[in-house]
């Protein structure tokens, strides 16, 4: 029996529907937060802060919860 294959994900026909749900479901719980440009600036010196403490590049996120 051949197996068919989605063009979007790679995986078995019968398995893309349940795919593409989990990836809609992920991406509506992945937002990020509308903050203003003076929160992205202190997030954004917190990184720094953090990257010359620890000698790690870091990046924060702002996910809305």
């Amino acid at each position: 029996m051949s197996e068919i294959k989605s063009d979007v994900t790679g995986l078995p026909q019968s398995c893309k529907a349940a795919a593409e749900r989990t990836a809609a479901f992920l991406t509506e719980e992945d937002r990020y937060a509308d903050i203003s440009e003076s929160c992205r600036q202190k997030i954004t010196e917190l990184e720094q802060e953090i990257g010359s403490k620890t000698g790690e590049k870091v990046a924060l996120v702002a996910y809305h919860i």
